[in-house]
């Protein structure tokens, strides 16, 4: 597969809008909305062009089975499914208000170490949310020192003024909030982040749903990349043999879902024109959600 087709599907993993500082850490979402993959390897994880260090990320993909990202090795490698979502987890200084690059790094079966570069913002409401009542001072302490936030600092601070009080916990959280320098200018400006909105992930979401496989999946996305290709060239950049690949066109131009040209190329229609063709699919999956 050409880098760039890898790296467009690399960038459809990252969820938009799920930056956040947590008290584990600073937070983000992804979710396999493409093809079942076997991860080898995270071999980068860049915040704002600062380097984590790979046993400050941890990959959580439900209370029983997380993950910090020297356990991942070919030899011992993160299964996806298709639609599993795997939520980030960064042992560091929790961040500012405000647009965040982020680059990933990964080590995929079957085509190497590949990665993307994306951004997302954090906004007020991403901001760490806790209680610090349920916490003893030192364990505040230790939560507080990595938040580098004002209005995070104020928040604690007030809510632990309005709650239990306690003179070592409010000396501290006073200390840290004088300590804490103000939002600058470019900051407090804010820039939209540059990848895909909240839209875009519901449609390739759906997307996953109305197409049935991965296989299916697979091949379209590819398509809708290229802009238009044969059999032959869409298999060379999937890990699907060209019968596959030739049968599931054929499959998606009965469907009225793709075109063939007299050149022998394929083209797919839009995702919307996809979801719009399969209404009765789609109605079906949204009540069953529901």
């Amino acid at each position: 597969m050409a880098p760039r087709v890898i790296e467009q599907y690399l960038e459809r993993l990252f969820t938009w809008e799920s930056l956040e500082n947590t008290e584990r850490g600073v937070e983000f979402e992804l979710k396999n909305r493409l093809i079942e993959a076997e991860f080898e390897g995270v071999t980068t994880v860049v915040v704002d062009g600062e380097p984590i260090a790979a046993e400050d990320v941890t990959l959580v993909l439900s209370d029983e089975e997380r993950y910090t990202a020297d356990e991942i090795t070919p030899d011992a490698p993160l299964e996806l499914d298709l639609a599993e979502t795997v939520q980030v987890i960064l042992e560091r200084d929790r961040l500012r208000l405000g647009v965040h690059e982020l680059e990933v790094g990964l080590r995929v079966e079957g085509y190497g170490e590949v990665g993307f570069t994306t951004d997302d913002e954090v906004r007020t409401e991403d901001l760490l949310d806790v209680d610090p009542g349920e916490y003893t001072v030192a364990e505040l302490r230790e939560l507080a020192a990595a938040v580098t936030e004002p209005e995070s600092l104020e928040r604690l601070l007030a809510r632990e003024r309005d709650g239990p009080d306690r003179t070592t916990a409010v000396e501290f959280l006073e200390g840290r909030l004088e300590a804490a320098e103000p939002l600058s200018a470019e900051e407090m400006v804010r820039s939209e982040p540059t990848t895909k909105d909240t839209g875009s992930s519901i449609v390739n979401d759906l997307l996953v749903e109305v197409l049935e496989s991965p296989q299916r999946v697979s091949v379209y996305l590819t398509v809708q990349t290229l802009g238009a290709g044969t059999p032959e060239e869409i298999a060379g950049r999937t890990l699907l043999p060209e019968n596959t690949v030739r049968s599931t066109l054929e499959d998606f131009e009965s469907e009225d879902l793709a075109d063939r040209g007299e050149d022998g190329e394929y083209s797919v229609a839009s995702p919307v024109s996809v979801l719009q063709k399969r209404q009765k699919d789609l109605w079906s999956i949204l009540r069953s959600t529901l």
